[in-house]
């Protein structure tokens, strides 16, 4: 068979798309660290097809270039001698783009991609079925090629970001950046590197003027929320093209996601959307599980599931969104946090957490630091699995109050994912008399 020699490095659920676009393309080989890769199973893998090489075995002189997985760091010492052996290291968003006939919306950002990359789908596609929505977001970019597509749109991580070499993305835009993957780069100015490669060469940009590390290196037109009277945030509103929206007017609740909520808007009308037909479906939109949902009340209590809330500064945004919305009134969050903070300061939540917390209890790997940074900010209390921290939090909350799992942390100590961390939430509010 023709064409380069191509391993593809990591066989988690972007590795596998890789090697099922790149099957009957080229002569294509498949290897992973894990001693079980989770897809190895199905596909040309499974069938003898393509080879798996044990990672011992791995030379990479049997190959003319490597396609790495976002979850193989660029430092891993194979990957560096192939570099220096002059191999190409790509990854699946250069082979999307060398296939992609419609025009890509890219998003990435610390927190809120996923829902901003959710809300911008479905703006652009405005219910035809022309649209398609995936990439770090539930769906691999390669399995979303369709010659019937009018519109691709994008979540990407910085991890995808970093060892992209294609440009000309149509519409891109960085909604955020704060520390978070700092056990992958060597410094925070790194990580913000790898999330502005997203800009070069795209057609316009969408970025926070509040937020300078989001900003393109070069001018390029678009839109700088913010800086834009006709797309900002005030007090209680939300400006989309110059129209004023009341926040209460949207089912997302929280003064951050209404900044998730003009940039999906903004993004879409930079890519083509008529934000005029799409007024219901923007204040209807319900955004995603486990980030910021409402899950149930007991009496006059509210219980919100933030556990995408994987890192502080996803915290910090869920309680000044909930505390300072419209209607807020001082320390009526109860907050429910912790788990494996990764190595992150928790420093940047003592303000948020001053302002609106009334008690936080802590739970996972990381429970003491926290209640070091939290002591004398905040009451706190330890528990030891989610449904102690469900009946503590209920304890401390008053009526008209908010319930927040919102952890500040990854999940893997205690479950495996944080959608299962999510599931026990919602699980131990039934069990306290929690409705829907």
């Amino acid at each position: 068979m023709n064409g380069p020699r191509t391993l593809v490095f990591g066989l988690g659920i972007t590795g596998r798309s890789c090697v099922e676009f790149l099957h009957g393309q080229c002569p294509v080989a498949a290897c992973d660290t894990r001693a079980d890769p989770p897809f190895a199973d199905i596909g040309p893998v499974a069938s003898g097809a393509v080879p798996l090489v044990r990672p011992d075995a791995l030379d990479y002189r049997d190959f003319d270039r490597i396609v790495a997985s976002p979850g193989i760091p660029l430092t891993h010492p194979f990957l560096l001698r192939a570099l220096g052996g002059g191999l190409e290291i790509l990854g699946d968003i250069d082979l999307f783009l060398a296939e992609a006939r419609a025009p890509v919306t890219a998003i990435t950002g610390t927190n809120g991609k996923s829902t901003v990359t959710s809300l911008v789908g479905l703006l652009l596609d405005a219910g035809r079925g022309a649209t398609r929505t995936g990439g770090n977001l539930g769906v691999p970019a390669l399995d979303l090629l369709d010659d019937d597509a009018e519109h691709y749109v994008l979540e990407l991580s910085s991890f995808q970001l970093e060892r992209l070499h294609q440009r000309g993305f149509t519409v891109a835009s960085v909604l955020n950046v704060s520390n978070d993957h700092l056990d992958r780069y060597a410094s925070y100015d790194t990580y913000v590197r790898a999330k502005r490669r997203i800009y070069r060469g795209c057609g316009a940009a969408v970025h926070d003027a509040d937020d300078p590390d989001t900003r393109p290196v070069e001018d390029l037109p678009g839109i700088a929320l913010n800086a834009d009277p006709r797309w900002r945030l005030t007090d209680d509103e939300i400006l989309l093209d110059g129209t004023p929206h009341p926040m209460t007017a949207f089912r997302l609740a929280g003064r951050h996601n209404a900044r998730n909520l003009l940039a999906g808007a903004a993004i879409a009308h930079v890519a083509g959307a008529n934000l005029a037909d799409a007024r219901e479906m923007l204040r209807g939109f319900r955004g995603l599980p486990h980030r910021c949902a409402p899950i149930g009340r007991i009496g006059a209590v509210r219980f919100i599931d933030d556990s995408k809330a994987t890192n502080v500064s996803a915290c910090a945004a869920a309680l000044a969104g909930f505390g300072a919305a419209p209607g807020g009134r001082g320390r009526s969050v109860v907050l429910i946090a912790g788990g494996d903070g990764k190595g992150a300061s928790f420093e940047p939540l003592k303000g948020p957490a001053e302002a609106y917390v009334r008690h936080a209890v802590l739970l996972g790997k990381d429970a003491e630091r926290l209640e070091r940074t939290l002591s004398g900010i905040v009451p706190t209390s330890r528990a030891s699995d989610m449904d102690e921290a469900v009946v503590r939090a209920h304890g401390r909350a008053r009526d008209g109050d908010i319930v927040l799992l919102s952890p500040a942390c990854a999940s893997l100590d205690m479950f495996e994912n944080y959608e299962a961390r999510g599931a026990a939430f919602a699980a131990a509010v039934a069990r306290c008399g929690g409705t829907a």
